[in-house]
């Protein structure tokens, strides 16, 4: 009896031990804003040059261990590939624009798809719907087919289910704009996934950017448009005052994680992090700050978003990062002159089951 009891609890530690260790692998996201070209403003704001946002304000601590590099370059792709891919990240999630039914500022793509260490890491887009705005279906039709012909056919694009993703951000603003020329975001997304099926696709999966609060009426009301899955883009103010210490930020993450973990379901959530928040370069003395980001203080932000994940077996097992390079708002984990690469070893610790190689600048 005696060693049929020790079988059977041999036996039950295995059973736990093999459900804490079966965790699945988690897919990392991060946006990528393609604004660092050389000729472009953002640079002169981050140096405080004259005629910028931040005349006579440098912001050192933000100087990449690139430099001040020039984004429109393909070395600049590769170098940014070779970092994220050590570090465990899965794809980017480029920051893409359209207007007069053609991209903008997709020259950071094109380097992408040009480098040749590009099967290292897969890519997605974030329709940044927020400055250009459509005139027509028409040209909401045309940038669904630029979508297919330009991306999704290649094989380092990210799929959910099989189906290409494409975040939008903002889609408050694009319903609000469908609706001038008959139309509504619900109709647009039928129609871009009736376009992506007549050439071969299985649809495609729509990830809707928001800072609400996830609760039952938000996912139905989400899952009712179109969108496969919803996700928060960055909860900056969700929790405190407008200058609060970065802990305050992580705290508001977690709050919403644990809202989310409490919906019935009836829509994916996708959960996300972010490194900080200060746009003062661009915003002056009254935007929204959060001080004294840490790598440690984001690792508190990223060992709640596994919980969560690893919690809930709806939960997709992926998660959203704002932002690789948004120097300018003080969201960034791309390796800096003064921290090196601390938030993508912080990433890596949590996500990633082996550790990286030691890696340099020169890599």
């Amino acid at each position: 009896m005696k060693r049929k009891l020790i079988v059977i609890c041999f036996f039950s530690f295995v059973l736990v031990v093999s459900a804490v260790c079966s965790t699945a692998a988690v897919d990392i996201g991060v946006y990528y804003y393609p604004g660092w070209q050389s000729t472009y403003i953002n640079w002169k704001d981050i140096k405080g040059l004259p005629g910028s946002r931040s005349p006579g304000k440098p912001w050192p601590d933000r100087q990449p261990m690139l430099g001040y590099y020039p984004e429109e370059e393909p070395w600049v792709a590769e170098k940014h590939i070779s970092w994220a891919s050590q570090y465990g990240i899965t794809f980017f999630a480029y920051d893409w624009y359209w207007g007069n039914n053609k991209p903008m500022f997709d020259h950071a793509l094109k380097n992408y798809l040009q480098a040749g260490n590009k099967s290292k890491l897969k890519f997605s887009l974030l329709w940044a719907y927020h400055t250009e705005v459509l005139k027509n279906k028409k040209e909401f039709d045309d940038m669904v087919v630029y979508w297919i012909t330009n991306y999704f056919n290649q094989p380092t694009y990210y799929r959910i289910d099989a189906k290409p993703v494409i975040f939008i951000y903002s889609y408050d603003q694009l319903e609000a704009n469908a609706k001038v020329f008959g139309e509504s975001t619900k109709t647009l997304l039928a129609s871009a996934n009736t376009i992506a099926k007549q050439r071969g696709f299985k649809g495609i999966y729509f990830v809707v950017t928001t800072n609400a609060i996830p609760n039952n009426d938000l996912e139905g009301w989400l899952l009712d448009i179109g969108f496969n899955a919803y996700t928060g883009w960055n909860y900056v103010e969700s929790k405190g005052a407008r200058v609060e210490d970065y802990d305050v930020m992580v705290d508001g993450y977690l709050e919403n994680f644990s809202a989310a973990a409490q919906t019935a379901k009836r829509l994916p959530y996708i959960v996300s992090a972010s490194p900080g928040w200060d746009s003062r370069p661009w915003s002056g003395n009254t935007a929204p700050l959060r001080t004294n980001p840490t790598p440690d203080k984001f690792s508190r932000m990223l060992r709640g978003a596994k919980q969560m994940m690893d919690s809930n077996v709806k939960t997709p097992k992926i998660i959203m990062i704002e932002a690789w390079n948004e120097f300018g708002e003080g969201s960034y984990i791309e390796p800096t002159k003064k921290l090196g690469f601390s938030y993508l070893e912080a990433i890596r610790k949590i996500f990633a089951p082996s550790p990286a190689k030691a890696v340099t600048e020169s890599e």
